[in-house]
């Protein structure tokens, strides 16, 4: 135990100066919290005191001449989180048994206090802003605004990427939410979920203390390197004594603490900020939904589960498949699946070297995600390039024999611990909303808008959702828009977003990741709408549940306007496969130039 409080207290020495700098005034709250732990001393040799001590010693003189300036009282409600959250670690040092749980609650620590930091930083920086140009509407104030989250954003950027685990995740799930300033989003999406692979030796730690055996009874091959390494487990490649190829995902060890310990400070710092911008900050609800799906993501009985529900879903589709499971070598922090060989979903230049193009890819994409979502109400919830590989089908049909020069793609699905479950009700309203889209009914998408996110959106969302929909909207109906829906800012807006169902919150997220994946690989508007409305219009005519009842809204009530739609997508579906059959055929018979 001694030696791991060492070499944790090393490693954090630099984000202890760090911490005595910018919280001078309340360091020797830290220092006072630490010597009253009782037993602390005793169990870990005196090795956290000395830390402490350390930072005492260096902020002894700043803490004497401190005064309560502007900068020390936007400070200190973020000095006091950071306290808090280690004085919290140290006593759990002190009570608690387990050894790798210790040390996964006292590898927080840094964490925190670069969080901490910058949530300082950031907070006089907004205040600031605020006293040099009071008037938000003011153009002064809007240019230094968006300078300042540009600035903070980038800071922000180099956290997350420092402390990984928690709060990638974290800086993934904002990046994907409209309430967040564009300057936020744009830096934090390129964060992609890779870390360093924890030692080989924790990974048999894990794999002895689930499976009870090590790797070289339980593999007739195991990888030490880790072929992949995100924020919650790493992936190694073994094969089985039957000669299968297997990837072994391995929980990092002592995971289940520092997940806690990171989301105890996140929740903290997001309550300071709450406080300080009342207006401005009302996000802790996404917080919450991230806790609520880490518990899950945390369990790998749970993925298997999952991947099988999905492929039962899928049962007899040749274009979308997901590894199969190894039953027997599973457990809540292990899991062992088929090993699939392929591309990222974004890697456009090994598409093509396989014969595969990129549009048929997108296309695909997009038709399975909206499967998902309008026909069985099951959707996969984390799906970002890593999470989705390509490769040619291996039963290529008919067509893509004989007709065409490119190969039939193939999706396959990873990372299933996180899938979204839509209540049947919902489904069915946003299957009727999309469809209402397609015949350009827009009262009766406001009253499916009002009957899944209430009168505050419910005019607001069919703009939102509808292909194009707040491009085709003038600024003066925009601003008339925000103030039917009492979003005058962050907060309100934030507030809105609250108060939607979850579900619909959550399928927002997924839908804009797939369509943003989709774009890049070539799929056009026009795709998305067809796509979209042809799952909507089948998902849209049964319910799900076992008595359950099709309720139609406004006028899709009249069995005349639903055979209107059928016919409008019927005559949608028809035209685009003309074209690309067209196309197909054109390059495939187009005599090729003779190269010299």
């Amino acid at each position: 135990m001694s030696a791991r409080c060492l070499a944790w207290a090393k490693s954090t020495s630099t984000y202890f100066h760090i911490a005595a700098k910018s919280f001078s005034t309340v360091q020797p709250l830290a220092t006072c919290s630490a010597q009253h732990i009782p037993g602390l001393a005793k169990q870990s040799k005196g090795t956290l005191l000395q830390a402490c001590l350390f930072s005492r010693n260096y902020s002894s003189q700043a803490a004497v001449n401190a005064q309560p300036t502007a900068r020390n009282r936007v400070s200190i409600p973020f000095a006091l989180t950071a306290v808090s959250a280690g004085a919290a670690a140290i006593y759990f040092v002190s009570t608690a048994d387990d050894d790798v749980a210790v040390f996964a609650t006292l590898h927080s620590i840094p964490r925190t206090l670069q969080a901490a930091w910058w949530g300082a930083q950031a907070s006089l920086a907004y205040k600031q802003v605020m006293a040099q140009y009071p008037d938000t509407t003011s153009q002064e104030h809007k240019d230094l605004i968006a300078q300042t989250h540009q600035q903070l954003a980038t800071k922000l950027l180099h956290v997350c990427q420092n402390n990984g685990g928690v709060y990638i995740k974290a800086a993934q799930t904002f990046s994907t939410i409209q309430a967040i300033p564009k300057e936020y989003r744009k830096t934090l999406e390129v964060l992609q979920d890779q870390v360093e692979p924890g030692p080989v030796e924790d990974v048999a730690e894990v794999l002895q203390r689930e499976l009870g055996a090590p790797a070289s009874q339980l593999f007739a091959e195991f990888e030490p390197e880790a072929r992949a390494a995100a924020s919650l487990a790493q992936v190694h490649k073994a094969r089985l004594y039957d000669g299968r190829q297997v990837a072994v995902k391995v929980q990092y060890l002592g995971l289940e603490a520092a997940v806690a310990a990171d989301m105890a400070t996140l929740s903290a710092l997001s309550t300071v900020a709450a406080w300080l911008f009342p207006k401005s900050f009302e996000l802790g609800w996404v917080l919450d939904d991230l806790r609520r799906n880490l518990a899950l993501e945390l369990d790998f009985r749970l993925e298997a589960e999952n991947a099988a529900k999905l492929m039962h879903f899928f049962h007899g589709r040749r274009n979308i498949t997901a590894p199969a499971v190894i039953p027997e070598l599973c457990t809540k922090r292990v899991i062992t699946m088929e090993w699939v060989e392929g591309c990222r979903v974004n890697d456009q230049e090994s598409m093509q070297q396989a014969s595969i193009r990129p549009k048929d890819v997108a296309v695909l994409l997009l038709d399975v995600f909206a499967e998902m979502t309008y026909v069985h109400g099951f959707v996969h919830a984390d799906p970002h390039p890593g999470n989705i590989l390509v490769r040619p089908a291996p039963d290529q049909g008919f067509w893509w024999r004989h007709f065409t020069k490119w190969k039939q793609p193939q999706l396959v699905l990873l990372d299933h611990g996180l899938y979204l479950t839509i209540p049947d009700k919902l489904r069915q309203q946003y299957c009727q909303l999309w469809c209402s889209f397609v015949v350009q009914d827009h009262q009766t998408a406001v009253t499916l808008g009002t009957a899944i996110a209430g009168k505050r959106g419910g005019e607001l969302l069919p703009t939102i959702l509808r292909p194009g929909g707040l491009k085709q909207v003038s600024p003066e109906e925009r601003k008339r828009l925000r103030t039917s829906a009492g979003v005058d800012n962050l907060g309100d807006l934030g507030k809105l977003l609250e108060a939607l169902p979850r579900s619909l919150v959550e399928i927002l997220k997924v839908s804009a990741t797939v369509r943003s994946t989709a774009s890049i690989l070539g799929a056009p508007l026009s795709d998305r709408l067809r796509v979209n409305a042809v799952h909507a219009l089948h998902g849209m005519a049964y319910s799900r549940d076992a008595q359950g009842m099709v309720e139609y809204i406004g006028d899709l009530q009249s069995r005349t306007t639903r055979i209107r739609i059928s016919a409008t997508i019927c005559a949608l579906r028809t035209w685009s496969w003309l074209s690309a059959t067209v196309t197909d055929i054109y390059i495939w018979w187009r005599p090729q130039p003779i190269v010299p």
